[in-house]
């Protein structure tokens, strides 16, 4: 049985099927590796670079063997128990990975952490961001029941989390992006919860077809929950409107006990009859009923009869009491 693609995994298939140039396979390499590798020191040092997304796989496979000329391989493993499905490990064995990690901006020497500079750059920033996204992100699928909303990105080193962070914060205007941070355990986690501020980081590491997808379905959604609301609104609203009728039409037969209709005026003997027969109805409907059988009033107009008829029957009811 095939298993169904969740949100991220169609962000992530997405993001890893286009074709990038090397320099921004480069970018996309140094984010992932921040997150998703682990890198064993020897006089053979290893690179581990682990995904349950084959198309993010084959992406850092062509970029490891593209952009630097290395002989990665390309093996997988049955996840079991709780986890189902296959886990992906792209491994490189190479004297060369000290000068190429120091050039991806990762480690020095195989030891020492490096702050991330030239992925910092404008024209850099999205590539890096798609790496950190593929080797850690997620974001929630807006079309389930879930009213609220969350992408996130995990970091291993608070570091990486702030200056990420300050990046994100310094885009403006039509592409703010109000990323807030967490310590969760082990990991530091920059989120967002805002439906439009997602749409844009979706927009920003060029995730169009899901940004897209993520849109539809939020406006199918909200349109949904407004539908449910005024449907309330209107149940509440028929209510009140049944119960000011019934208030109206109880006050209605005590006047017209003391008072015969045929003592009103035309306009005042229509709005009482109207009341009388139609219990349903609230004073608009009212007065374009009337309006329509050739007595024309406006809703005003109605509400003023109907106010000058209360005054009558508590007055009588005053002088009763």
């Amino acid at each position: 049985m095939e298993r169904k693609e969740n949100f991220t995994q169609s962000v992530k298939n997405e993001l890893s099927s286009y074709d990038y140039t090397l320099e921004q396979m480069k970018f996309i390499l140094s984010g992932f590796l921040r997150n998703g590798a682990s890198f064993s020191l020897g006089r053979k040092p290893t690179l581990h670079l682990r995904t349950e997304i084959a198309q993010t796989a084959r992406l850092l496979f062509k970029a490891l063997k593209e952009c630097y000329g290395l002989n990665p391989k390309l093996v997988y493993e049955q996840l079991t128990r709780f986890r189902k499905g296959i886990r992906y490990e792209v491994l490189v064995s190479s004297e060369r990975l000290y000068e190429v990690l120091e050039d991806l901006e990762t480690l020095k020497d195989g030891i020492e952490r490096l702050p991330m500079k030239e992925g910092l750059h404008r024209k850099n920033f999205p590539f890096l961001l798609i790496g950190l996204f593929l080797s850690s992100g997620s974001v929630n699928n807006p079309s389930t029941g879930k009213t609220s909303y969350f992408l996130e990105m995990a970091f291993n080193h608070r570091s990486d989390a702030v200056s990420i962070r300050k990046k994100l914060l310094s885009y403006k205007e039509e592409k703010t992006m109000n990323f807030k941070m967490i310590q969760r355990r082990e990991k530091y986690v920059l989120y967002l919860k805002r439906s439009d501020q997602i749409s844009v980081f979706l927009s920003l590491v060029g995730a169009t077809e899901a940004m897209f997808s993520f849109e539809n379905a939020r406006i199918v959604k909200e349109t949904i929950n407004i539908n449910n609301r005024l449907s309330i609104c209107d149940s509440a609203n028929y209510g009140k409107t049944i119960e000011t009728a019934r208030r109206d039409i109880e006050g209605l037969k005590e006047l017209l006990q003391v008072k015969s209709i045929e003592l009103f005026d035309e306009r005042t003997r229509q709005v009482i009859k109207t009341r009388m027969e139609h219990e349903d109805f609230n004073y608009r409907e009212m007065a374009e009923f009337l309006t329509k059988e050739g007595f024309p009033i406006t809703k005003s107009g109605v509400v003023h009869v109907i106010a000058s008829l209360r005054e009558e029957i508590a007055e009588l009811r005053k002088r009763k009491g």
